[in-house]
C-alpha cells in the first residue's frame, strides 16, 4: 500500500497540468478628476497621496491648462505612480495657452491617438483621448472626452457625442470599451447620447462629481466599486464658536472594473 502513494500523486498532478486552468479575473481601476486652481499645484502631495492610495491603473486629468511650451505639470505625477503620461489637446503647441486632458497609464500602452469633436455652430473643437491598453491578456479601448455642458448646447453637445461614437467605430474591436470623460448632461440624455453603455457613478448610486462618469458595457465589465476622491481641507482655526466646516474638495472618482473573460467565440 505504501508503495501507490508515489505514483497516485504522480497521476494526479498528470492530470491537473493536463486540466486548463480557470483563469483568474482581471480589475481594472480608473481615476476620472479634475483639478481646479484651488487644488493644484498648491496641494501636489495631497493629491498624490490621495491617488498613491487609490491605486489606478489609468488616471484620466480633465480640462488641464499648460501655459507656452513648458512641460504639462500634471504628468509629474507619472514618476511617483509609476505611470506613462500623454497629453491630449485640440490648441496647436504654438499656442501660449492650451487646454486638453492628460492620460497617465500604469497598464502596458499597446495604441494611443487623438481625433476632434467638431461643433455645428462653428465653436472652437475639443480634443478626444485613446488609449489600447494590456490588462493580463486582455485588450482594453479607453477613451476620453468632455461634452460641453448647458442646455443651450444641446445640439453641440449631440454632435460631440455623434463625433465620439464614429471614431470608436473606426478601431480594431476589444474585449472591453470604456468611456471615462466630463459629460454635461443628465443621465436620461446620457444613456441617448452613448447607448449601450453604463455610467459607474449612477450605478453606484453617487452625486454627480463634475459630471466625471466613466461608461462601460455590462457585458464586457462588471462594476466592482465606486469610490469619490474627496481632498480634505485642514482643520479650520476656532475663535470663540466653533468655525463652520468647509466642504471636502470633490476631485472626482475611482471605478474599479472585473473585466469579463472574452468567450470562446470572440
Amino acid at each position: 500500500m505504501p508503495r501507490l502513494l508515489p505514483r497516485c500523486i504522480a497521476l494526479c498532478l498528470v492530470l491537473s497540468a493536463a486540466l486548463p486552468l480557470q483563469a483568474r479575473p482581471a480589475y481594472l481601476v480608473v481615476a476620472n478628476i479634475a483639478l481646479p486652481e484651488s487644488v493644484w499645484p498648491s496641494r501636489r502631495e495631497q493629491v498624490l497621496a490621495l491617488l498613491t492610495r487609490a491605486t489606478p491603473d489609468v488616471l484620466v486629468v480633465q480640462d488641464v491648462h499648460v501655459q507656452g511650451s513648458s512641460p504639462v505639470d500634471v504628468c509629474s505625477l507619472a514618476q511617483p505612480l509609476r505611470m506613462h503620461c500623454d497629453f491630449v489637446s485640440a490648441d496647436p503647441p504654438s499656442r501660449p495657452h492650451r487646454r486638453g486632458t492628460a492620460l497617465l497609464s500604469a497598464r502596458p500602452v499597446m495604441e494611443d491617438g487623438a481625433t476632434l469633436l467638431h461643433a455645428q455652430d462653428g465653436s472652437a473643437p475639443v480634443a478626444a483621448g485613446y488609449l489600447r491598453l494590456l490588462v493580463g491578456q486582455q485588450q482594453v479601448r479607453l477613451y476620453t472626452a468632455s461634452l460641453v455642458a448647458g442646455q443651450q448646447h444641446h445640439p453641440r453637445r449631440l454632435r460631440q457625442a455623434a463625433d465620439l461614437r464614429n471614431w470608436m467605430t473606426s478601431h480594431a474591436p476589444a474585449a472591453t470599451t470604456l468611456i471615462a470623460g466630463r459629460f454635461g448632461s443628465q443621465h436620461a440624455e446620457l444613456q441617448q447620447l452613448m447607448p449601450g453603455l453604463r455610467a459607474a457613478r449612477r450605478s453606484a448610486g453617487t452625486p454627480q462629481a463634475h459630471g466625471l462618469d466613466v461608461l462601460y458595457q455590462n457585458q464586457q465589465a462588471r462594476l466592482h466599486a465606486v469610490t469619490l476622491l474627496e481632498l480634505q481641507e485642514p482643520a479650520p482655526l476656532r475663535q470663540g464658536a466653533d468655525a463652520p466646516a468647509s466642504p471636502a474638495p470633490l476631485l472626482g472618482l475611482v471605478v474599479e472594473l472585473e473585466l469579463q473573460q472574452p468567450s470562446a467565440e470572440a
